[in-house]
């Protein structure tokens, strides 16, 4: 079944196609590279003092055609016009796109302040204009106000010449941080935990990939250990080495490659025609569609990936469940 999938499907109409794209000179892209799996940024504008928006995206491809642009996969836009919807995937230009900028903890607000806020799925240049209760402040933004929760708040910065403006102060995990009222001393450590670690050591997780011959299959793992910035140490459950030891496989991965094992739904007697399931296929859940119903519980499923069908008993099929902006969407 496993053949040399497409890397990336086109979108029509592209969404920055009805936004004004910036001019990108030859400096400005020769001092911005990026790699396979980074986090970034795309802006419509990245010119200093942009007031956005700057939506999340993970770098799928570092170099497309011209050396100009980039392929990139959004981390909360998905495709229009889908009746399954997926993480948009896009060609940008290389100077729309900046690093994503590390998470500050403890992390507070003053009136004044130059803020991005996020909202409508992007982070939007605003400023706070007022100190609410329960941690939240009022953020005039294009015009509006709005309030606005603490965790969605960060200062803003500009990506100048390689680095941040402002720059972000040097941060110690080891460093004591002091809390006084009146007598009392309140002192906490902060924990050595990696900042953007969204799985705990342990959790049983599905890993997915866009190497040739594994696209739109989900293997099961569990995390072993935080690596790195948005980065993962996973054991295969059912994935073992090709050495001879049949040791269970173990490879890094970047988180936007992981998401948490689909919660279980209820029994379902039988799958209809073009029915959206996922099919256990070589020790892997693979994303197909149900093409034909045939006797006895047998399915034929189409995959889209390889242009192929194969048939299966229903109990190597479950419906497919997708993973979008934090939350499990039936297909």
């Amino acid at each position: 079944m496993i053949a040399t999938p497409p890397l990336y499907r086109s979108v029509t109409p592209p969404l920055y196609s009805l936004l004004p794209a910036a001019r990108v000179s030859d400096s400005q892209m020769s001092q911005t590279h990026f790699s396979k799996g980074d986090e970034v940024e795309v802006v419509t504008k990245p010119s200093r003092g942009s007031t956005g928006p700057y939506y999340p995206a993970t770098v799928r491809r570092s170099v497309v055609k011209d050396k100009a642009h980039i392929l990139v996969q959004y981390q909360t836009l998905t495709t229009p016009n889908a009746v399954s919807p997926r993480l948009l995937q896009e060609i940008v230009e290389l100077g729309n796109v900046r690093p994503a900028p590390p998470r500050e903890l403890y992390q507070f607000f003053k009136v004044g302040d130059d803020v991005d806020a996020y909202r409508e799925n992007g982070w939007s240049r605003g400023t706070v204009t007022d100190i609410l209760e329960n941690s939240k402040y009022l953020v005039a933004l294009r015009g509006e106000e709005f309030e606005c929760e603490q965790c969605d708040l960060r200062i803003h910065r500009d990506w100048d010449d390689g680095s941040w403006v402002p720059p972000f102060q040097e941060e110690n995990s080891s460093s004591g941080m002091v809390v006084k009222s009146r007598k009392l001393v309140l002192k906490f450590k902060c924990g050595k935990k990696p900042l953007g670690a969204s799985f705990e050591n342990g959790t049983v997780v599905e890993v997915s990939s866009d190497e040739e011959g594994y696209k739109d299959a989900w293997y099961t793992a569990k995390i072993i250990d935080h690596v790195g910035n948005n980065k993962y140490l996973v054991e295969y459950l059912y994935l073992v080495t090709d050495d001879g030891t049949k040791d269970p496989l173990r490879e890094e991965t970047w988180a936007s490659y992981i998401r948490p094992c689909p919660p279980a739904l209820p029994s379902v007697a039988h799958f209809k025609v073009l029915q959206k399931v996922d099919a256990w296929y070589n020790e892997g859940w693979w994303e197909g569609t149900v093409s034909k119903v045939l006797g006895g519980l047998m399915y034929v499923v189409y995959f889209s990936s390889t242009n192929e069908e194969l048939m299966f008993e229903h109990s190597n099929l479950r419906p497919r469940q997708d993973w979008i902006n934090g939350q499990w969407i039936p297909a």
